[in-house]
């Protein structure tokens, strides 16, 4: 069963119902209201395709991550129409990570939401503010509060927390997007364009992580081709940190680039397509027994 459908605008400024078919795209209206700011967001302009965009030509990049936006909201949708499939039974099942239930994630999938809120409304208001003020006990404690919780309350949850960072980010100003910032605890000072990417990994990952695929959840071949590009390069240049000071890793997947990381003398060649690859990279796969153990992945 889909979620109920919503009155709210979505995060793209589009009804929840036409936001599916505008994920892929660019928009150029600022978020936030009438008033842009003072500064260009971008001058698409449509092209004879549907759904197709080109750049006019006073294009300039804009600062407001669309498209980071575009894609998580999408993602959004996609978490919560699989959440509302979810009975108390299917709470208390086991994830795909060891030691958490259905019900651990989702709590966690809301808690994050509600994190990244916090970042992004002190940003708005001036300041900063640590992703999980209290540490991570703080997280894990809220974790945990979510194991007995029945399935409506979990549902309630999930939708408020999207409902709230999806609103956040449209009161965003273009000058705060181009100079506020949070703190993550594996990353530090993190800008409001990257927290975006963050909280768009997160729904994704987790999606798979429920593992759910009986209620019509993904598996990892399902992650969506915009979110594949933008992990694909944010892993690979984190990588380096976490091969053995040995190793150099040439990543061929046939079907992008390849791409040597580190700077050791013992060669390795990851000859396997981008999505066997990435499960690799992110720790939800072993990979062939060739492969270099990696450090953790964040």
């Amino acid at each position: 069963m889909a979620a109920p459908p919503s009155s709210r605008p979505s995060v793209l400024g589009v009804p929840e119902a036409d936001a599916d078919a505008s994920a892929d795209r660019e928009f150029g209206a600022a978020f936030g209201g009438p008033d842009p700011g003072p500064a260009q967001e971008t001058a698409l302009e449509p092209s004879a395709s549907p759904g197709a965009w080109s750049a006019g030509a006073d294009y300039r990049p804009s600062v407001v991550p669309h498209d980071r936006m575009a894609g998580c909201a999408a993602a959004h949708r996609r978490l919560l129409e699989l959440v509302e499939r979810v009975d108390d039974d299917v709470l208390r099942r086991p994830s795909g990570l060891p030691g958490w239930t259905v019900a651990h994630l989702l709590t966690h999938l809301a808690r994050n939401a509600e994190s990244h809120s916090g970042m992004v409304e002190a940003a708005t208001g001036g300041d900063v503010r640590d992703q999980y003020p209290g540490g991570q006990d703080q997280r894990d404690r809220d974790i945990a509060a979510g194991r007995d919780l029945p399935a409506a309350t979990v549902r309630a949850e999930v939708a408020a927390a999207v409902t709230r960072l999806e609103r956040a980010w449209d009161a965003v100003h273009v000058d705060v997007w181009r100079t506020g910032f949070g703190r993550v605890s594996t990353y530090g000072v993190t800008t409001l364009a990257d927290l975006v990417f963050l909280r768009w990994r997160e729904t994704e990952i987790h999606l798979v992580d429920l593992a759910l695929t009986d209620l019509g959840g993904p598996g990892l071949a399902d992650l969506s081709s915009a979110y594949v590009e933008v992990e694909w390069a944010w892993t690979v240049r984190g990588l380096p940190s976490r091969l053995p000071a040995e190793v150099t890793v040439l990543l061929a997947p046939g079907d992008r680039p390849s791409t040597a990381v580190g700077r050791g003398k013992e060669l390795v060649v990851v000859d396997a397509p981008t999505i066997p690859a990435l499960a690799w990279l992110i720790g939800r796969d072993p990979g062939r027994p060739d492969w270099p153990a990696l450090g953790p992945w964040w």
